[in-house]
């Protein structure tokens, strides 16, 4: 008979604690102050002691703070040192596969492999079968009343990493994960505090579980023909516009229940506006930068490369994902024209590092850069 190992059981392993301590020497924050080759010299000995502090009751020491551009904004992240670092990834590498086996396969951002762009690729493709689904029984039902109209509707939660209550969290994570261990892990992380800090690790996947049941309550309505999330921006699409003023009065009954608020609503037919989700803007079958990212972008190429100051560069570096898969044309041929990839090489980056999106800010390079 096969034994179902529970999660507990597979974070307390060591080969588990090894993947921990081997990722956290890839990551560039140990890279530069030179800890990651400790970490790759003396693996059995950090794999040893990510595994003690676990096992013996993880206390965790307090929070590191640093500026990052993520696409193209200044972002403040509170993150722990390497050695708090590896003991939160060892334990959130195995509880993420199941609390995001329990998420909405149409929630994205910052889920691995389910990023803005994703998003936007799959909006575009749910509002034009909506109005085809619309066209359809509108064809068919010639003589009825009132006709089908695929509606698009938006919405945004305010303040949402701030305003998560320390309950909330609590109580959604343990109906996740009912070993008492387990359990006594997220009591260390949430820390009895309200709010989640922005890059802690287990931010991302915290989040985005207490989102969760909304995501079940929009999608299992019967007027619902497409739901899409990106962290806590949302859009849906329904077959006409009252099923979608149900659906906000279930949303912001849903959202008050937990102390939260959604605001920035948005209702307007398929096709009369262009929808941004995700930073990305969808207009039918092409999928461009949001207005204001392009704005940001265009602001910064109307100067040569060589002009930009570093915290310039590195914004322009972290939005090249969007220059790079974006549909429209004429932002390829500027930064081709430009030579910006040579912002690469002046802010010590690569390529495949800036399309991901968020750069760290490193003050050497910015004290030698004017």
């Amino acid at each position: 008979m096969t034994r179902i190992w529970g999660v507990w059981q597979k974070i307390v392993t060591v080969e588990n604690c090894r993947a921990a301590v081997r990722k956290e020497a890839q990551t560039k924050r140990c890279k530069r102050n030179g800890f990651a080759l400790d970490l790759i010299l003396r693996e059995d000995y950090w794999t040893k002691y990510v595994f003690d502090r676990i096992t013996s009751g993880l206390r965790l020491g307090g929070f590191i703070e640093f500026d990052t551009m993520e696409h193209g904004k200044l972002r403040h992240v509170r993150c722990y040192e390497p050695k708090d670092a590896m003991c939160v990834r060892a334990c959130v590498q195995q509880m993420e596969p199941r609390a995001y086996a329990r998420m909405s396969r149409h929630s994205y951002c910052p889920v691995p492999d389910r990023g803005g762009l994703l998003l936007a690729t799959e909006l575009s493709r749910r509002i034009r079968r909506a109005e085809n689904v619309c066209r359809i029984w509108n064809k068919g039902h010639p003589n009825a009343r009132n006709k089908w109209r695929a509606w698009v509707s938006e919405y945004d939660m305010a303040g949402y990493y701030e305003s998560l209550g320390y309950s909330l969290m609590r109580d959604t994570m343990w109906r996740l994960f009912g070993e008492p261990e387990v359990r006594n892990l997220i009591e260390v992380f949430l820390g009895h505090r309200d709010g989640l800090p922005i890059g802690a690790g287990y931010s991302a996947m915290v989040a985005n579980m207490v989102l969760a049941p909304m995501d079940a309550l929009v999608e299992g309505h019967k007027g619902c023909l497409g739901y899409a999330r990106h962290l806590d921006n949302s859009a849906y699409i329904t077959k006409a516009k009252g099923a979608a003023h149900e659906i906000r009065e279930a949303v912001e009954e849903w959202c008050a229940e937990r102390g939260l608020t959604a605001h920035e609503w948005a209702h307007y037919p398929a096709g009369h506006h262009a929808v941004e989700r995700g930073g990305w803007r969808i207009e039918g079958d092409r999928i461009l930068p949001g207005r204001k990212v392009m704005r940001h972008i265009e602001r910064l190429m109307s100067r040569k490369w060589d002009e930009l100051d570093y915290r310039q560069m590195l914004a322009l570096a972290s939005l090249y994902g969007y220059i790079k898969n974006s549909d429209a044309q004429g932002l390829k041929r500027k930064w081709r024209d430009g030579k910006y990839s040579q912002i690469f090489k002046a802010v010590g980056i690569t390529a495949k590092e800036a399309e991901g999106g968020v750069l760290t800010i490193n003050p050497e390079k910015e004290r030698n850069i004017p």
